[in-house]
């Protein structure tokens, strides 16, 4: 079904943004529901059945290892690429990078995945809760040293980040002493190495009087998050990292400001946050369209999205990320990974470039094709001497609601028209190397 090309710019900016892009399938039935139901759709994944959750440890006949981080990483790529859940995997990947943690310290795979399930748990939850579970999750107590936190000794890495990178950010105003006395309220803060599960030892926690952010009171962990959640620098802080993730990165103070409204009158719920951000003008202004670059992840999933493509097109799927600059479950350090230009260079340019490749390849070899792509390959056979509209209708395909610039549109065509024989057997060799030339343009680097 046709939808105005207004309506459809703004479905294919929801669809990237929102989430990993779309199947031809998927993009169909997104047409139908249009950008308001689709929207809804989205914000309510729990509404949509999760049919990866009966099959959770398959991988295409592989069986996730939990003690094997390339098995773990692998699970994760597999739910991103098949779930009909994309805001929730979407939200998933940004608390990765907030709450950013790495196993090359943590070395527990399992931990990983465990801390992967509830960021996706939490997902577009309560952000006290999440903050709660964070605050017990073993991976990250690991990560900053809570085994080291002890009454008479506090290690202040939990509480110096908690405050810095989780939740009031830089100039929050909070000072040292409230650094020290949060770490303070955290002492005895365990895991179980073997059940892998949160534990608290009251022999090890300070259960001392203490003066955090201007309150006094024998404040423990909880209710260090609760006043921190409820602090205005909190609210602006995270309301503005979720708009430099889904909208542009400038938000201004009138920007933010509506959306920091609805984080207080919804208690601090995420999905009331990121609901009022995916509706407001912001999200579909000129500013925000086509001004954010895809993060490997992004990129790896739109391509495999788009084409339809099973994972067995690209079974080396961590070493290829990596080579893009994203190590899922090895972000650089506590800061997480810095995004935006950091993700363009020359190798990991060239990287993108293999990848695609290397995924046209194997589904030419295969057979792998979707009817539409086969559709758009064959447009020509109706219509003599126009690569014009063979460059369109693939274009159309991999990137709904995007034009390309003048420039790329002529590059393409230039490649579609040398050694043009349309509806004949050498377009099906041709058309593959159009469909990698395509999810190699600027235009496609970005979401």
């Amino acid at each position: 079904m046709a939808i105005p090309s207004d309506d459809r710019r703004r479905l294919g900016h929801l669809i990237r943004r929102a989430g990993f892009g779309a199947r031809p399938d998927e993009w169909a039935h997104y047409q139908k529901l249009g950008v308001a139901a689709t929207t809804e759709s989205l914000l309510h994944p729990e509404l949509t059945p999760d049919h990866l959750s009966d099959v959770s440890d398959a991988l295409d006949g592989d069986y996730i290892d939990h003690e094997d981080l390339g098995s773990v990483r692998k699970w994760w790529v597999y739910r991103m690429l098949h779930t009909h859940r994309p805001l929730e995997e979407k939200m998933t990947l940004f608390w990765h990078n907030h709450f950013a943690t790495a196993n090359y310290k943590v070395d527990k795979p399992q931990w990983m995945w465990q801390q992967n399930e509830l960021f996706r748990r939490n997902a577009l939850g309560n952000f006290r809760t999440l903050l709660r579970g964070v605050s017990r999750d073993p991976a990250m107590l690991v990560w900053l040293d809570g085994e080291q936190n002890k009454k008479g000794k506090p290690n202040e890495n939990y509480g110096r980040e908690l405050l810095e990178l989780f939740t009031m950010g830089i100039g929050g105003g909070y000072t040292e002493t409230d650094v020290k006395e949060g770490a303070r309220a955290f002492t005895g803060w365990r895991y179980d190495r073997d059940a892998a599960t949160f534990m608290f030892d009251a022999d090890k926690h300070d259960d001392g009087i203490k003066t955090f952010l201007g309150q006094t009171g024998n404040f423990n962990g909880d209710d260090i998050v609760d006043i921190v959640v409820r602090h205005p620098s909190t609210a602006r802080f995270i309301c503005a990292k979720l708009f430099r993730f889904f909208v542009h990165d400038s938000p201004t103070k009138t920007d933010l400001d509506p959306l920091i409204r609805v984080y207080y009158q919804s208690a601090f719920d995420i999905r009331s946050v990121v609901g009022a951000m995916l509706r407001s003008p912001n999200f579909y202004s000129d500013k925000a369209m086509y001004a954010k670059i895809k993060s490997p992840a992004e990129f790896v999933l739109t391509v495999l999205r788009t084409l339809d493509a099973p994972l067995s097109c690209s079974p080396n799927i961590g070493d290829t990320m990596r080579a893009m600059g994203q190590d899922l479950f090895n972000p650089p350090n506590v800061k997480g990974w810095s995004e935006g230009q950091s993700w363009i260079n020359t190798m990991s340019l060239l990287a993108r470039m293999n990848f695609a490749g290397g995924v046209v390849k194997e589904m030419q070899r295969h057979g792998l094709f979707s009817d539409r792509l086969h559709t758009a390959m064959s447009v020509v056979a109706a219509r003599p001497n126009s690569p014009d509209a063979a460059v369109d209708a693939l274009w159309d395909v991999l990137l709904p609601g995007h034009a390309p610039s003048p420039a790329t549109r002529q590059a393409l065509v230039a490649y579609a028209s040398d050694d043009w024989k349309p509806g004949e057997p050498r377009f099906d060799q041709k058309a593959p190397g159009l469909i990698n030339l395509i999810l190699s343009a600027p235009e496609y680097q970005l979401a």
